[in-house]
Parts: C-alpha cells; sequence; structure tokens
C-alpha cells in the first residue's frame, strides 16, 4: 500500500481542483487549504456558504474559494476530493475525474472512486490525515490544520493518541496557543446563529427509549451547534434543518460520551433508505435526507432505536 506522501508526490505538477463538501466546515477547508499549498497553482472549490469557523479561518488566511460549477473540466486534470466521498454532499463533483479521495468517514454512503484514495476511518478529521501526509508544511499551514483537528474532533470525543501528537507538532510549527485556535475551531455564533438556536431549543422534542434520553428540534440554521448544546442534557440529539434549494434535509447528530450506540452508523442507514447520504463518527454525525423535517427525524429515532437494540444483544 502507498504512503500518503507518496501519493501526494505522484499528483504533484498536475492542475489540480481541490473540492470540499457543501457547506465547509474549519476540517474541510483547513485540509484543502492545505494541499493547496502543496499542489501549486490548484484551485479550491466549495459552495459559497460554510461554517463559521471556515468563513473566519478563510477570512484570516485569505483562502479562496469558487463554485466547481464555475470551471471549466478542460483546464484541469481533475479533482482532489476532501472530506467527503459522497456525491449527494458535493453534487458538483459528478463529472470530474477524481484523482484522489482524502477522507475520514465511514464507507457507508461512498459512492465515489478515486484513481487514489487516501482514508482512515479511524482519524477524528480529515486535517489529521492531511498533516501526516505532506512533508512539509510553513506556519500557516499548520495553524489551519490544528484549527482542523480540534473543530472536527467533537471536543476530543473522538481523538486518538495521533490526534494529540499531531496537535502538538502543529501548535509546535504555527505558534499558535491553544485559545488562539479556539477561536476559529469554536467561533462566538452571530447573533442570528444564537437566536436560530435557541429558537429550536424551544421546540425541541424528547422520548425515552432503549436506555437513552432522545432529544429532537429543528432549526433554520447552526444545527451542529444546536445538536452539541441539547447533548448537555439529553443523551442524544438530532436536529433537522430544510434545504428549500435541494429540497432535503440536513441533520446534525450528537451524543454524549456514554452513548455506546454508534451514530456514524445510524446516519449511513437512515441516509440509505431516504435517499441521501449519512455518516460521520461515533459521536457526531449528519446526513442529507430527501424527506422533510418531520419524517427525516422520526427516520433518525427509529433507527436509532433499533440500532440500539441490535447492539444490546
Amino acid at each position: 500500500m502507498e504512503k500518503p506522501t507518496e501519493i501526494l508526490r505522484k499528483l504533484s505538477g498536475r492542475k489540480i481542483a481541490i473540492v470540499t463538501h457543501n457547506k465547509a466546515d474549519a476540517d474541510a477547508i483547513s485540509s484543502a487549504f492545505a494541499l493547496s499549498k502543496f499542489f501549486q497553482g490548484s484551485q479550491i472549490c466549495t459552495s459559497e456558504e460554510m461554517t463559521e469557523g471556515a468563513r473566519l479561518l478563510s477570512e484570516r488566511l485569505g483562502i479562496g474559494t469558487r463554485e466547481l460549477d464555475g470551471l471549466d473540466k478542460k483546464d484541469f486534470d481533475g479533482i482532489i476530493v476532501v472530506d467527503t466521498s459522497a456525491y449527494t454532499l458535493v453534487p458538483s463533483a459528478r463529472g470530474w475525474k477524481i484523482l484522489c479521495i482524502v477522507d475520514h468517514h465511514r464507507s457507508e454512503g461512498k459512492d465515489m472512486k478515486g484513481e487514489y484514495e487516501i482514508i482512515d476511518e479511524n482519524s477524528p478529521s480529515a486535517a489529521e490525515i492531511v498533516a501526516g501526509a505532506l512533508p512539509d508544511m510553513d506556519r500557516d499551514v499548520a495553524f489551519a490544520l490544528a484549527v482542523g483537528v480540534i473543530a472536527d474532533g467533537a471536543r476530543f470525543k473522538s481523538a486518538r493518541a495521533e490526534t494529540f501528537a499531531t496537535l502538538h507538532k502543529l501548535m509546535k510549527i504555527s505558534g499558535a496557543g491553544y485559545q488562539d485556535l479556539l477561536t476559529y475551531a469554536e467561533p462566538e455564533p452571530r447573533q442570528e446563529a444564537k437566536i436560530a438556536v435557541l429558537s429550536g431549543m424551544r421546540k425541541v422534542q424528547y422520548e425515552y427509549a432503549a436506555g437513552y434520553i432522545i432529544a429532537t428540534t429543528e432549526v433554520s440554521s447552526n444545527e451542529s451547534d444546536a445538536a452539541s448544546i441539547i447533548t448537555e442534557a439529553a443523551d442524544v440529539a438530532f436536529v433537522a434543518k430544510w434545504k428549500e434549494r435541494e429540497k432535503e434535509t440536513r441533520i446534525s447528530a450528537r451524543a454524549r460520551k456514554s452513548v455506546k450506540v454508534p451514530l456514524n452508523a445510524v446516519m449511513a442507514e437512515v441516509g440509505k433508505s431516504a435517499g441521501g447520504a449519512g455518516g460521520g463518527h461515533p459521536k457526531a454525525a449528519g446526513g442529507a435526507l430527501k424527506l422533510h423535517t418531520e419524517e427525516a427525524l422520526r427516520r433518525c429515532v427509529e433507527t436509532f432505536i433499533k440500532t440500539a437494540g441490535s447492539e444490546a444483544k
């Protein structure tokens, strides 16, 4: 098996677009930025809508992005897809030659095939994979990847020993303190985001099943923030946001560390049954479902309870 660094070197010299999933988060944008520095002349592509952390990081480091649909395939040798391997999360990648996939999510829902693939399902973040693959990096790249490692680790619930070693290395190279990194990894939400989360809290419904308190709600934005806050009280949270343009529901799922049911498996199964895609990590997962919010949340809860029953046997 070829080492990740060897794969990157084999691809060097090609004209590449580096593509993240829609609504890029800090992990996705930091990984894309780091790879763009290695592949000189490459173009980072993602949707205009980003999470707050990704937006702030892009502003700090001057990360420029474009929509993949705005590029001419003839001008590129292909794309590198970062932080996903499902067309549902980056539909504009259809028809492009995929040179490489860099991802850390479970294989359920994976329908992309790359010429090369750097996939580590045990890694809490794509940033950790990229940090290990790059032969060297400058301060800005180290700063970005450190933010990605912190942001996508669900407050280190999914961390492994390598995660802390990688973060230590990145902090030394970047010269950044943890509080500075946290400003981008867990940014202070805007006022409208706080209002959206609080509105979602007012609509929370919950039930006790399979030994867990399962909470659900719907928000207009910041579904991942709402899910994280709700699991300070509940065991599990499924938070829905309707996407009118895509005609689909985005789900953010979070679980307390005591929950034994892997949310990535739950969301992968829901995504498969709902004509969409799902996955993530055992304690922090998500999906894009071709159902409206009420039905999407019902499917999530039912699948979680069924999976919990199977785990208990």
